[in-house]
């Protein structure tokens, strides 16, 4: 076979990988590699030297593996025998994928597991020709964008396919929509390792949409309103518990009782209605000192702990005040007296004139300086 003195490929950008006809060089050939491109010599099963852009006369020092393999003389015209392949490096965009099979996803707010399809864009570059050639190319004469896709596409979906069953249980069905790029992200950061295992990376990977199962998105959407109905009925009975808590306290007022007398007055109507009692009166005139002891305890149990809660406050620095209307020590933080329901005064703080502490506003004299106090 004549040996091929220049060696080079200016066919289509369509076509990825390009197998050159000869395979008989010598020494003296010359390479021309355009721009994007990468050509490499491979041999019985072995990727050898590889060149960049740019115009090449073969010699024993810039093709050292083939020099090694072939044993060629150094400094004279060598023939030998192998295979150049040229690598377009050229990006390949807006290559679609999408699942052949929708997923099971399990929406982590309702607990509703549903089937979902996934669809989107990828797009590759050739980062390794040499790691191409021996894990993909073997004995194949040319390879187009096309070939890569049927290559490609099948691996990149069975990797997104368990991918996005994970990635979309992370967010609520009426959510994900908004997480479409943090996904893509999460999805493409998994399946790039198996990618570039082949000399490939992969760019700009997209999932652009997601179907439900029509009967799975009625089915959510339902769970949805049920559950928004829910809220708003909690929220509905929370307020009516505050107004009738209120028009209680109100009611007290105005009837002139606390709600600690109104403690004493139930527990001495549960002892009157005791079984045994309305049949023999002197038994039930006989307990009656007894309820009222204790409704008097309870009212005794509530005060200590008001009182308690007084005194904790007072040791770690925290004020008390006191109901304007009935007297009852309260946290300085409360709006309303829990005794009689009236609306809670802060008192304004008042100033020592020559230490500066604050004083009650009753005082007469400053506690820290014992200075008296200009009213």
């Amino acid at each position: 076979m004549a040996i091929q003195e220049v060696i080079k490929y200016e066919g289509e950008n369509s076509v990825l990988i390009y197998k050159h006809p000869a395979e008989d060089f010598n020494t003296m050939s010359q390479l021309i590699v355009h721009e994007s491109q990468e050509a490499v010599f491979f041999s019985d099963g072995q990727a050898l030297d590889s060149f960049r852009a740019g115009r090449y006369t073969l010699e024993t020092k810039n093709i050292p593996l083939i020099s090694k393999l072939r044993n060629l003389v150094s400094g004279g015209v060598s023939p030998f025998h192998t295979e150049v392949y040229f690598i377009n490096l050229a990006t390949m965009m807006d290559i679609p994928w999408g699942t052949p099979s929708q997923v099971t996803v399990r929406d982590p707010n309702y607990g509703y597991s549903y089937s979902a399809g996934a669809s989107g864009s990828f797009g590759l570059k050739i980062t390794d020709g040499r790691r191409l050639l021996i894990n993909l190319v073997g004995t194949e004469k040319k390879m187009e964008t096309s070939d890569v896709q049927k290559y490609f596409k099948d691996l990149i979906v069975t990797r997104v396919k368990n991918c996005i069953a994970v990635e979309l249980g992370r967010y609520s069905y009426n959510e994900f929509n908004q997480h479409l790029s943090d996904i893509s992200e999460s999805v493409a950061s998994q399946i790039e390792k198996d990618i570039s295992d082949y000399g490939i990376q992969i760019l700009n990977f997209f999932l652009s949409s997601v179907n439900i199962k029509p009967d799975d998105l009625e089915a959510l959407k339902n769970l949805d309103n049920s559950m928004a109905q829910k809220r708003f009925e909690a929220m509905g009975n929370r307020d009516a518990n505050v107004i009738e808590a209120q028009g209680m306290a109100k009611a007290r007022e105005i009837q002139g009782y606390t709600w600690q007398q109104e403690q004493q007055f139930d527990v001495s109507k549960t002892f009157a209605q005791n079984e045994g009692f309305a049949g023999n009166p002197a038994n039930m005139m006989a307990q009656i000192p007894l309820a009222f002891a204790m409704g008097d305890m309870i009212k005794s149990n509530v005060d200590s702990a008001v009182a308690s809660t007084a005194e904790t406050k007072n040791n770690t620095d925290v004020s008390v005040i006191k109901c304007a209307k009935c007297g009852t020590e309260l946290p300085s933080n409360s709006k309303f007296c829990f005794n009689c329901g009236e609306k809670v005064e802060i008192p304004k703080t008042v100033f020592c004139s020559e230490c500066g502490q604050p004083i009650s506003p009753e005082a007469k004299f400053c506690m820290h300086c014992g200075a008296r106090r200009d009213v």
